[in-house]
């Protein structure tokens, strides 16, 4: 199964079959997106819609980017035949403009270019959270940081935590590279939208906070303009293919430059005990009435509450993100 961005950087690449025939399209009654279309005398369900854009910027028409059941993806459009830049569409005329080539139809060499797969350890990381973006590139270059500080061997080493201050695509490569986890309680997440973490070594007694620097890659006009035409979905399919475009040159600058590049590096006292992995003594919230782990309920008034009743019962409080 292709993700949207290998679709859309097959259609930048032109890793295409060009069709370009009318077909007939079966759209649902409540959306009127399609779920079908017939061609070459069959009939091919649509498994899911990857894309939606507009097919011209005076037209009110919409094209689809669809995956099949058998994760073929094609780009169909509606499209009257007397269009010339009239608002009126007809949704009954219908055109399937192209195929997206599969991974088994292209060289290895166009293959990776569709991928962007730099090395084995990143396709493991890639393969873990579906798809290379910026923020993966991050977290990446991370832990390479943090691989030099404590060592190749990182993944046997069990006496180091990680405190990060986001919730993004970054904590996939940090789990998949560092072995930190949620679940081993030796990954903590404080979601202040930040690419800052800290590093708690117990076997070398250290600590160490890692900034991201302020990036500026140049772009960003043009970025942020056909960000907010896909927001606001005014984008046509060249838009959407630019943006993926943009975002893969963030990508490789993330790559091509060195954690020292991306990072500023402090030392911090080592205050923060190893977490172990919680246990699993439950005890019962006395307002919802379920069980709840001891170490993460609250004790208010002679009474054990659960997070969410005691915010319900403390005006004003609010959790900020805590895991």
């Amino acid at each position: 199964m292709m993700h949207r961005t290998e679709v859309l950087r097959s259609i930048d690449l032109e890793q295409l079959d060009y069709i370009q025939q009318k077909i007939e399209v079966v759209c649902d009654d409540d959306r009127q997106l399609p779920v079908g279309f017939a061609f070459a005398g069959k009939m091919f369900p649509v498994n899911r819609i990857l894309c939606r854009c507009k097919i011209a910027e005076d037209h009110s028409g919409y094209g689809y980017l669809v995956e099949l059941g058998d994760r073929n993806v094609f780009y169909l459009y509606n499209q009257p035949e007397d269009y010339h830049g009239s608002d009126l569409v007809d949704p009954s005329i219908w055109v399937l403009c192209f195929r997206v080539l599969q991974d088994q139809e292209l060289m290895r060499l166009f293959l990776e270019d569709r991928k962007m797969l730099a090395n084995i350890a990143l396709k493991r990381v890639v393969d873990f959270h579906g798809h290379v973006c910026p923020e993966l590139a991050l977290g990446s270059k991370f832990c390479e940081f943090v691989q030099h500080l404590l060592g190749e061997n990182i993944l046997e080493d069990n006496n180091f935590s990680v405190l990060a201050e986001n919730s993004t695509s970054a904590l996939d490569a940090i789990q998949i590279l560092l072995g930190v986890t949620i679940g081993n309680q030796r990954l903590m997440v404080m979601d202040y939208g930040k690419h800052n973490y800290s590093v708690y070594s117990r076997n070398k007694d250290k600590g160490w906070i890692f900034s991201m620097k302020v990036m500026n890659f140049g772009d960003e006009e043009a970025f942020y303009r056909l960000e907010g035409k896909i927001i606001n979905n005014n984008a046509l399919l060249e838009d959407i293919v630019s943006f993926q475009k943009l975002i893969d040159e963030r990508v490789r600058r993330i790559f091509a430059s060195s954690p020292e590049e991306l990072f500023i590096l402090e030392p911090t006292q080592c205050t923060q005990q190893q977490p172990q992995e919680s246990t699993s003594l439950y005890t019962i919230c006395a307002i919802c009435g379920q069980q709840v782990l001891a170490t993460r309920c609250i004790e208010r008034r002679d009474k054990i509450l659960c997070m969410p009743c005691f915010q319900k019962e403390t005006p004003g409080c609010i959790h900020h993100g805590l895991q």
